[in-house]
């Protein structure tokens, strides 16, 4: 029997897991680092949700499925504040579009707990 361990994603690690998921988001992190240090809503909230609409905007399928599926991880294997900040920073901030057509888009990717997590939203 393989004992397989599955990470955990804390809280106070979201910025870097995010940059080493997305090293192109790097950039942006460091000549901002006094507004994003140790803030991971605001990154994930003005840089990762902004990263998101360019992809959409670009059609940009395969790293759309690669969002959504770390999104999802994020769900599945993070610590309760991981995933609180996943769905408010990214979920609720993709909720509140106001271009209907992008929502309709990114609703294709979701995993279970995305879905729901955007339901939830207009509940």
């Amino acid at each position: 029997m393989v004992n397989r361990r599955i990470r955990m994603y804390r809280y106070n690690e979201t910025i870097k897991i995010l940059i080493n998921k997305f090293p192109e988001l790097e950039k942006i992190y460091v000549e901002n680092i006094d507004d994003y240090e140790g803030l991971p809503y605001v990154f994930y909230e003005s840089v990762f949700v902004k990263y998101i609409l360019d992809k959409v905007n670009s059609n940009d399928d395969d790293v759309l499925k690669e969002i959504f599926s770390f999104v999802e991880d994020m769900f599945v294997n993070g610590d309760d504040e991981t995933k609180n900040l996943i769905g408010v920073a990214v979920v609720e901030s993709l909720y509140y579009e106001e271009n209907l057509k992008f929502k309709e888009i990114i609703q294709r990717y979701f995993g279970e707990l995305t879905k729901k997590s955007y339901e939830d939203c207009f509940k």
